[in-house]
């Protein structure tokens, strides 16, 4: 016939009643692990919340696989081609005889013309293409005229002929055209807005979830580092009675109810005493179902087993 199964509960109530220290100790190691297990929990949902943003990222990211590149990084790229062509605008704007405050803002209205093209383009480019034709040619034309604003300005200014202005001119604007169509195929990289959210959702929801996990495992380790203590009592008490197979079994079902792993005997862990013992301790509404009813001494208490966990050993051993 096979001995009963030694009931961790009996344990853990037998263990308690030595020590007020000992039973505060294992009412701290279970409170631990319920934060350690809502901890898990949380940074397990976490996870998966994060797993769906990735997921969904990368789904709107395969819709533009070649745009791939963050928004702000390329708009700041596109913005700084637009600022190289000032010096180009600064030309064409002083060909209109204007004061200097007038040429600084012929040349800020040029500037953000050109920008504003850079954008349109990259706007309508998948949107309609008709639209982008016309935009296109538009912003040609505007380079152009910027173009012929330098030369007649190259060629008031200049005292070297014709030739010089011309070519002065041709080369500030094959600079405005390159430095446009740089800043244009920037723009083309970037991910759309809508991968851009995307991603930075998901981004939040790593952060978050890595930030939970770090929270989950420093209550692991908190719980570990209390229920380990608690077991050292536990030792003391099962090293004369039990053999070494059965205090590892022991020490292995007490950490599993310390940790929440399995549910507690909440029947073997009730009053073996009378009510009117149970009322002279003190109250502990935090004992989460591990109480100790103190029959004996509380403090410098040898460790003892009780006639039923005893009983249990012996039957276990032989």
């Amino acid at each position: 016939m096979l001995p009963q199964p030694i009931d961790p509960a009996v344990l853990i109530r037998d263990v308690n009643e030595s020590n007020e220290a000992v039973e505060d100790q294992c009412l701290r190691a279970r409170q631990a692990a319920d934060t350690a297990i809502r901890s898990a929990q949380a940074a397990e949902k976490a996870a998966i919340v994060a797993q769906k943003a990735v997921v969904a990222h990368q789904t709107i990211q395969a819709e533009r696989p070649r745009r791939h590149s963050p928004i702000p990084r390329q708009v700041s790229f596109a913005m700084l081609t637009v600022a190289l062509d000032g010096v180009a605008c600064y030309f064409a704007a002083q060909a209109l005889d204007g004061s200097q405050d007038a040429t600084l803002v012929w040349t800020g209205l040029f500037l953000a013309v050109l920008a504003g093209g850079d954008l349109a383009l990259d706007f309508y480019r998948d949107r309609n293409q008709r639209t982008w034709r016309a935009l296109a040619i538009l912003t040609g034309a505007f380079i152009a005229l910027l173009g012929i604003l330098r030369f007649w300005f190259l060629a008031t200014i200049g005292t070297g002929g014709l030739v010089p202005a011309i070519a002065g001119a041709v080369l500030f604007t094959a600079a405005t055209a390159g430095f446009l169509s740089l800043g244009y195929r920037a723009l083309r990289a970037a991910e759309t807005p809508q991968a851009w959210r995307a991603r930075r959702q998901a981004r939040r929801a790593r952060q978050t979830a890595w930030h939970l996990r770090a929270i989950a495992d420093s209550n692991a380790k908190e719980r570990d580092r209390l229920i380990d203590a608690y077991l050292g009592h536990v030792r003391r008490v099962v090293f004369k009675t039990c053999s070494v197979e059965q205090q590892l079994a022991m020490e292995t079902a007490v950490r599993e109810h310390l940790s929440g792993r399995c549910s507690l005997d909440e029947a073997a862990l009730r009053p073996s005493v009378p009510p009117a013992c149970v009322f002279r301790r003190r109250s502990s509404p935090g004992h989460l179902g591990l109480p100790a009813h103190s029959v004996g001494p509380t403090t410098g208490a040898a460790y003892s087993l009780s006639p039923r966990l005893r009983h249990l050993c012996t039957s276990h051993h032989h």
